[in-house]
């Protein structure tokens, strides 16, 4: 199995997307290693987190490095403040949820071609895979918790949607000023079933890219 390396916003799309990640390859020994935030043993946030930082570290040689001990780079990303100057990706407005990621994704290659040049990125444009949440990682959770494919589909108001289902079905709710990166992984920890997995994703659209244009390949040609 290849590895990866998780660039996020924060601990608790870390625990997200490996359960993803455990639940995809049907694999609960997957070698995933979280590079910036970086985490303790408690879970606890080490440094900064934040979508700027995602931008930051992506400029960095610490991405650059990455690549020599990581099969696979995982840039994890909201979109809710994708307005705001240094993201400079203008909000989703009369296009598909597929062609907002993709302005996302432009910006990031942007920045590598930039930043490490053109040769560099195509040598390892296969090795990176965006993870779009659009709007928050916390949208990819209503597949879960919710039979309505309205919600389940949902990029506007996803943690507040969350937290009415947890409140109905008596669970730990999301503490949006203080999030629990042991919540998220009770929360998120069915996805490591693939099953449950395979039939949770395509319920939301930026979940469906992520899956899809990213994971399905690296399966298929890991079985060719």
């Amino acid at each position: 199995m290849p590895t990866f390396g998780l660039i996020a916003e924060g601990v608790t799309d870390h625990v997200v997307l490996e359960n993803i990640l455990v639940g995809y390859f049907n694999d609960p020994d997957l070698d995933v290693r979280p590079l910036t935030p970086l985490r303790d043993a408690t879970d606890a946030l080490q440094g900064f987190g934040g979508w700027y930082n995602v931008f930051e570290y992506c400029k960095s040689s610490f991405f650059k490095d990455a690549f020599i001990q990581i099969d696979y780079l995982i840039i994890q990303i909201d979109t809710d403040c994708s307005h705001e100057k240094n993201y400079d990706v203008p909000p989703i407005h009369g296009e598909s949820t597929e062609e907002f990621i993709e302005r996302v994704i432009a910006k990031f290659v942007g920045l590598f071609q930039n930043g490490f040049g053109e040769k560099f990125y195509e040598s390892h444009q296969r090795r990176i895979l965006f993870a779009v949440s659009v709007n928050e990682i916390e949208c990819w959770l209503l597949p879960l918790y919710s039979t309505e494919k309205k919600t389940q589909a949902s990029s506007n108001n996803c943690i507040h949607k969350l937290n009415q289902l947890l409140t109905k079905s008596k669970k730990d709710i999301i503490n949006p000023t203080r999030k629990d990166a042991k919540i998220y992984q009770k929360l998120s920890r069915e996805f490591c079933k693939t099953k449950i997995l395979k039939n949770a994703y395509p319920q939301n659209p930026s979940f469906n890219y992520f899956v899809e244009q990213y994971l399905v390949k690296i399966e298929t040609a890991n079985l060719s």
